[in-house]
């Protein structure tokens, strides 16, 4: 049985699953394949195309992303992302943020594990952490899990075209296709590091919690989208 948890961010509200060993799902709360869970209200906009929206009046799927320095000079993640010819934003910052589990009879352990993504969640928007340990459990088919798998391997400041990520499950730059929607159906965002895979051009595409996330990830972790 899957036990729930809304945590805040600086990309916005989080919903967190989990059994009793292993987190089961990470999802924006505006997600269109959010689980449907009692005490979590429909999202008011729903992104329904994971490869719309503008970013300085541009298309953000026509943007790519450029590896820029990795940290500044307190190690911070954190980059300033202005530059004189190219889009600006507010990189996230990170903040405390308290686990809400909704349920009242929600397990010891599943709580812990829903804390220690929400800890590593916090060391992240802060710049202290590259790497996830919290234990996964995405629920998926045979061929999703090997895809979801490859994607794991995928470190952070790096990232692959979806035929490179097919290359890289041992399927073959042919399937990148079929990769490309496996990647999208990633229950676990962030963590399973579905934003690290670009277009076969280097342009961003999509992204299944929103193309304005995947510009922020990416920023965080040390490139500058142009």
């Amino acid at each position: 049985m899957p036990f729930h948890a809304l945590i805040s961010s600086p990309l916005g509200p989080i919903l967190l699953e989990s059994d009793e060993t292993s987190l089961l799902g990470l999802y924006f709360t505006d997600q269109r394949d959010l689980p449907r869970v009692p005490g979590v209200q429909d999202a008011a906009s729903v992104l329904s195309d994971p490869t719309a929206g503008l970013l300085d009046g541009r298309a953000i799927r026509t943007f790519r992303a450029v590896r820029a320095e990795a940290a500044d000079r307190s190690g911070t993640l954190f980059p300033d992302a202005t530059e004189a010819d190219g889009p600006s934003w507010d990189a996230p910052r990170a903040g405390t943020a308290a686990l809400h589990p909704l349920s009242k009879d929600t397990p010891a352990g599943a709580l812990a594990v829903m804390e220690q993504a929400r800890r590593e969640l916090d060391e992240y928007w802060r710049g202290e952490r590259k790497a996830f340990e919290v234990p996964l459990a995405p629920r998926g088919t045979a061929f999703q899990r090997t895809v979801w798998g490859a994607l794991l391997t995928v470190s952070c400041g790096e990232t692959l075209s979806y035929g490179e990520l097919a290359v890289r499950a041992g399927l073959g730059a042919g399937h990148g296709r079929a990769v490309g929607s496996a990647v999208g159906s990633n229950p676990i965002s962030i963590i399973i590091p579905c934003h690290r895979i670009l277009a076969r051009n280097g342009t961003l595409n999509g992204y299944g919690g929103g193309l304005h996330r995947k510009v922020r990830l990416l920023t965080i972790e040390g490139f500058t989208i142009h």
